[in-house]
């Protein structure tokens, strides 16, 4: 990603997979984050010596060094559908989901079925005991 895909406070990328195009809005977290860092590149994210881009391999082997040592087991590739279940957990509908992950309507309802899964259960456990108030 380019410093010049971020416009309006937001990313403007395009998936690699699918090629879709998404414009997904930057938390706040992540605009200071950004304020914050160094711009020597074109790129936002650089290879070591800051002279290109950095590869989804360089990038994958820093995020399992740092798995490693925390003991978390999450790929890169799941960085998504964590994204949606989060998203899901929020109140937000497949369609908000699928906007900000690119995910198709199958694949939301796919990625986040345990969660929603749990979701559904705690909300009908809460209706049948406000039912048994009555």
């Amino acid at each position: 990603m380019r410093w010049s895909h971020i416009e309006d406070g937001a990313f403007f990328v395009k998936q690699s997979k699918t090629k879709k195009e998404l414009w997904v809005p930057i938390l706040p977290e992540r605009q200071a984050a950004l304020d914050g860092a160094s711009r020597l590149s074109v790129f936002v994210l650089t290879n070591e010596r800051g002279t290109n881009c950095w590869s989804y391999r360089g990038a994958s082997a820093a995020v399992r060094r740092i798995r490693e040592r925390i003991g978390a087991l999450p790929t890169i590739h799941g960085w998504p559908d964590n994204a949606a279940c989060e998203l899901l957990k929020a109140g937000c509908g497949d369609d908000l989901i699928g906007a900000v992950t690119g995910q198709s309507p199958a694949m939301v309802q796919h990625y986040t079925r345990k969660v929603r899964q749990r979701l559904r259960a705690v909300q009908a456990q809460q209706m049948r005991t406000e039912q048994n108030r009555l």
